[in-house]
């Protein structure tokens, strides 16, 4: 409807080369005046960070920062804001990501992997640019166009860069053929993605009996011995943490209508509006390139739609009934008010010059088809009154008092620890303010959201990375600024049953409550169909279609032993009861999935996903291996003065 999705849609193809084009530029060019390098007066000298002693320079990480920032405003399109980049911790992960490719390219070196002159010219002999017609373009074109065109200080500094990318790749590579993936561990693979079968079945729910089920702390012990499989953990962390909070600050202001006329004045051009009409609408919709008998159908439609309307028909019931424009028709197609400007131009021509309160011809655009307007009011271009606008000026004025206060809130909480330097808890949490409080995050992992702050990628690998009693700078959150204190680590291990008894309890209950499900279903047979069955149970039959993904449609909880019968079971038998996480199953397949030869052949594919994914995390646990026994240092005033508002969250 509006030309925005239309122009966005044109412009797909444009935006999808150009996210391929930075993925490829990102190792070889810096883009100029506008790029992180711009100036070409870096401190060669400085360093972002320190592995082992090989530097990662300051160069180096304003080019990876610049570069990533850069894809997600491509996948986005839309500039990140300060804000933005804090909550994703951009900063952070950048460096982190080099870390990981010192760490690599050193454990290159000691494997012998590292590229050799012959391989980095061999590859420089593969960029096309350099090598027109097959026949390299000679060093002083080649120097040329590395400094100028590529943003390189020297050839050098390029061929360094490629030796890079050569090594991480022979690595790469190593680690995939270290990886053995047996014939039984590829046709469980391929099994997984390609057998299923549809099933009717019934569910008799576990939580039909848990309300009247009842456990003893002897039964909830037990449970707990027999499973403590299920109430491990990974490696934890436990910090206390700071935080101005928005909310708390923002409760506090109330700007007054002085104040707030007063900002209206400075940013009266922020309030001007173009004319508008309030508009009812129904589309018929013709997609673009839809055959001419399908485009007589729809204008014949709409013609009759008019004169119904004409004749005084309810515009909202043939709205309702009729229009293809999901965001009105259930409003009986009412798009309230429109901006000029913001539709295709023949909606846009009519909808402000037609007479109001008329009923418009069928009127056609090319890219949705054809539209029946009435228009109840218009107004002029112009400036949007105080009256209007007082309300979110109110919003948006407080919302940034409330961040400029956050931020000197926690700047000056920030002062004190600097000065008293905390070294334990206890006193670190002494120095929370009126306006600065005090939480505590609880034992998280790395993949766990925090307790009051929730997904916080910043402080989770804060976290991970620090030491007990430290102190972090101020990071950023949804809910505020925050300082973090790590104040306990712990291994990978079983809760104790002190810390998970609610769950255990609830879990305990659950297993009596399936039971009993299991043996009320269990009443229900034996029963030529599951229609029967379920006609003695009360117990109304579904359908859903098994596959070894393990997700149901419908089902939440372990469905492992269901999926393992399904697959197994002929067509047409009942079968069950099966326990599942929600209660227990009497089944019937009725349509297996046959093997299709032209997958069955490609089951080596299979082999190569499973060799991938390992090699991931064959890498993932060398890196870590590898941080444990590397020295890294890195410089934090340096990136904090790089971003120092990304860094706080403000």
């Amino acid at each position: 409807m509006l030309k925005l999705m239309r122009d966005s849609f044109q412009q797909l193809k444009w935006i999808l080369v150009a996210i391929v084009a930075v993925f490829i530029l990102f190792i070889f060019v810096d883009w100029g005046a506008g790029g992180p390098n711009s100036g070409g007066a870096a401190d060669q000298s400085a360093y972002a960070a320190r592995v082992n002693g090989d530097t990662i320079s300051t160069r180096e990480y304003e080019r990876s920062l610049y570069y990533m920032e850069k894809n997600y405003e491509q996948m986005y399109r839309q500039p990140l804001t300060p804000d933005q980049i804090a909550q994703m911790g951009l900063p952070k992960q950048v460096l982190e990501s080099l870390i990981d490719q010192h760490l690599l390219l050193q454990q290159a070196k000691r494997l012998h992997l590292s590229a050799s002159p012959e391989e980095i010219r061999q590859k420089i002999l593969e960029i096309p640019t350099l090598n027109p017609d097959g026949k390299f373009v000679g060093q002083d074109l080649y120097a040329r166009y590395v400094t100028s065109m590529m943003g390189f200080s020297s050839p050098a500094e390029f061929e360094e860069e490629l030796a890079r990318e050569i090594t991480l790749g022979k690595m790469e590579s190593a680690l995939q053929t270290s990886v053995v993936v047996s014939p039984k561990a590829a046709e469980a693979e391929y099994r997984r993605n390609n057998e299923s079968a549809k099933i009717k079945y019934i569910l008799y729910p576990a939580a039909r009996e848990a309300a009247s089920v009842t456990v003893t702390p002897a039964e909830v012990q037990q449970y707990y011995t027999m499973h403590q499989a299920q109430y491990t953990h990974g490696e934890q962390r436990a910090a206390k943490y700071l935080i101005a909070d928005y909310a708390k600050l923002r409760a506090q202001l109330s700007p007054s209508d002085a104040e707030l006329r007063k900002i209206y004045e400075q940013r009266h051009e922020e309030f001007k509006s173009p004319a508008g009409a309030h508009i009812l609408h129904i589309l018929l919709k013709v997609d673009p390139g839809a055959p001419p008998a399908a485009d007589a159908e729809a204008k014949a439609k709409a013609e009759s739609i008019v004169k119904q309307l004409r004749a005084g028909a309810d515009f909202a019931k043939l709205a309702q009934a009729n229009s293809g424009d999901p965001s009105s028709s259930g409003k009986g197609g009412d798009m309230g008010w429109v901006d000029k400007g913001t539709t295709v131009d023949v909606f846009d021509k009519a909808a402000f010059t037609m007479p109001l309160n008329t009923i418009s011809d069928p009127i056609r655009s090319a890219d949705f088809g054809y539209h029946i307007i009435k228009v109840l009011e218009r107004r002029p271009e112009g400036y949007r009154p105080f009256e209007e606008v007082r309300d979110r000026l109110r919003a948006q004025t407080a919302d940034q008092l409330s961040k400029d206060r956050a931020r000197d809130e926690i700047t000056r909480v920030e002062a004190r620890i600097k000065a008293s330097k905390p070294k334990t808890a206890d006193e670190f949490t002494a120095l929370a303010s009126g306006n600065v409080a005090s939480n505590d995050s609880q034992w998280f992992s790395k993949t766990d959201t925090i307790p009051g702050m929730g997904n916080n990628p910043a402080f989770t690998t804060w976290a991970f990375a620090a030491k007990v009693n430290d102190v972090g700078e101020i990071l950023g959150s949804q809910r505020g600024p925050v300082i973090p204190f790590l104040y306990a680590i712990r291994s990978a291990g079983v809760s104790p049953l002190d810390e998970v008894r609610a769950k255990v309890e609830n879990d305990a209950r659950m297993e009596k409550a399936r039971a009993l499900a299991q043996q009320a279903l269990s009443r229900a047979i034996p029963a030529a169909t599951v229609d029967a069955a379920g006609t003695k149970a009360g117990l109304t039959p579904a359908e859903a279609t098994i596959n070894r993904s393990g997700f149901i449609p419908g089902f939440t909880g372990d469905t492992s032993a269901l999926v393992d019968a399904a697959l197994s079971a002929p067509v047409g038998e009942v079968r069950g009861p099966v326990m599942t996480g929600d209660g227990a199953v009497l089944f019937q397949v009725t349509e297996p999935k046959k093997d299709d030869p032209a997958t069955a052949q490609n089951r080596a594919q299979y082999t190569d996903n499973l060799r991938q994914q390992e090699s991931r995390n064959l890498r993932a646990s060398l890196l870590q291996r590898l941080r444990k026994s590397s020295t890294i240092d890195i410089n934090k005033k340096l990136i904090e003065a790089q971003t120092p508002n990304q860094q706080a969250g403000v």
